[in-house]
């Protein structure tokens, strides 16, 4: 039995239910203030405010970083769950300059360490990347930068980490924090495709960091036992949790037949621009990326997924992080921590495997505070996509984002976070609360209405054709 420490209150501005809310009062540059945490974040990094979520987290690895304590103290230890766009980077990257040692970011994917040495190289922080295929003098010199203190943060992620000779030049350094990034993956990704995260409690063994931080927008209790255990094997690490409500976003579930078809009219209509579709398979983002292509001639629309060349993946990236109205067709390669703050619409044309993943991708959504939504299509397909999937946990947590696309007595809202074992304060936007749900998809009361007048009389070639209004039915 996995013991996992109760939620850490913030010191000040604690919000109900010990949380450390995103709606708290963030300490501005308007306030007098004699914190040197936050007056560091403001002179080093240009940050105008801290969060109390942020304070805390900041705090805990500075305190760590500097203290006496042995770097097995189970203090020494946090899961950190805040939502997406909340500024959980910042939490990483202030101590790492301003404490001696060593800072190494674990990521799950490329995207992400190439959004996160954007950002560290927009603030002019000094930094390092280790990745498959890096040619040798790249690496050597990276590892020169870090020995003479030159660069405080490295990038990478857990197969280039868990290389042998990677491992044992960087436990020769002074690790001081090991950051493990989208820690949601470790659990759902480690057990299935990326055996390399089952080895994150050996690495923190081998590095001997003093401060082990992993960082998730979302994470049910399930999630959190199973990365408790990888990771923090024995352990009983502090959880700081804000609540993982994006109150700027509305969600709703739109039942249909043709989810092509629905797709074009979503985005021809009130949903805002840039989007992002994502799809359940590379397959899948592709295929739906040409259809939309023949219907929005001369839009920006593209596809990405892992299996594009980097640079492919590096310039689908840089353009529609430019695009003002463009649409990406993407899998969950895009999608976790990159930073384009001005999309309005998220739309899931599958039924995500998890709950965590559902909030993790749709929280691309209105980064930059302005009201967007969330959509998820749901059709026969996704019920039957059930039968492929094996093992208990995965199957309960696909059960319960079925359950989330079906129901439509309850607040959507409210739904999702109840799976996360958290609440919302109020629904600030569903098609349930809002009276706008709809409950049949369209086109099925025509099928079921042809079906039951004319029984046994049509093939499936030619009801289509008369559901289309290409032959009328006959009546005698």
């Amino acid at each position: 039995m996995v013991r996992i420490s109760p939620i850490i209150e913030c010191p000040r501005n604690i919000v109900k239910k010990e949380r450390c809310g995103t709606a708290a009062r963030p300490v501005s540059d308007d306030m007098e203030t004699d914190d040197p945490i936050v007056e560091a974040a403001r002179d080093r990094l240009g940050v105008r405010y801290l969060y109390p979520y942020q304070r805390l987290v900041v705090a805990n690895i500075m305190d760590a970083a500097e203290s006496g304590r042995a770097d097995t103290d189970t203090r020494n230890r946090q899961i950190v769950i805040l939502p997406t766009g909340a500024g959980k980077s910042l939490c990483f990257t202030l101590p790492a300059v301003l404490v001696a040692g060593i800072t190494v970011v674990v990521f799950p994917l490329l995207a992400l360490m190439s959004d996160q040495a954007r950002r560290l190289a927009a603030m002019n922080i000094g930094y390092g990347m280790l990745r498959g295929g890096q040619p040798r003098n790249e690496r050597d010199e990276v590892f020169r930068e870090l020995a003479i203190g030159k660069i405080p943060i490295v990038l990478t992620n857990p197969e280039t980490l868990g290389n042998e000779r990677i491992l044992s030049r960087l436990s020769e350094l002074t690790t001081t924090h090991l950051v493990i990034d989208e820690t949601h993956t470790v659990s759902e990704w480690g057990d299935t495709f990326r055996p390399a995260y089952l080895e994150m409690g050996r690495i923190v063994d081998r590095l001997r960091p003093k401060v082990v931080s992993a960082f998730t927008a979302t994470a049910s209790p399930d999630i959190l036992a199973r990365l408790t255990e990888i990771i923090f094997p024995g352990s009983n690490p502090h959880i700081i949790a804000a609540n993982p409500d994006r109150p700027n976003i509305s969600y709703r579930v739109i039942p249909c037949i043709s989810k092509n078809r629905e797709l074009e009219e979503l985005l021809l209509g009130a949903e805002g621009r840039p989007a992002i579709v994502f799809t359940r398979s590379r397959t899948g983002a592709e295929m739906t990326a040409r259809a939309l292509k023949e219907r929005f001639t001369g839009d920006h629309v593209e596809f990405y997924h892992a299996g594009l060349e980097r640079d492919e993946k590096k310039a689908i990236e840089e353009r529609f992080f430019a695009s003002g109205n463009g649409i990406l067709c993407a899998t969950c390669a895009y999608g976790m921590g990159v930073d384009k703050r001005d999309i309005r619409t998220v739309i899931h044309r599958d039924v995500p495997l998890s709950a965590e993943a559902y909030l993790q991708e749709s929280g691309r959504a209105g980064r930059d505070g302005e009201a967007s939504s969330a959509v998820l299509l749901f059709g026969p397909e996704d019920a039957a996509y059930r039968g492929v999937l094996t093992g208990e946990r995965e199957l309960k947590r696909y059960d319960s984002m079925l359950s989330y696309a079906v129901e439509s007595s309850g607040c959507r809202r409210e739904r999702l976070l109840e799976i996360l074992a958290s609440s919302p304060e109020a629904c600030f936007g569903c098609d349930v609360c809002g009276g706008t749900v709809r409950r049949y998809a369209e086109g099925a009361a025509e099928i079921l209405a042809l079906i039951g007048r004319h029984q046994r009389r049509f093939t499936r070639a030619l009801a289509r054709s008369v559901l289309a209004g290409h032959i009328a039915p006959r009546t005698a």
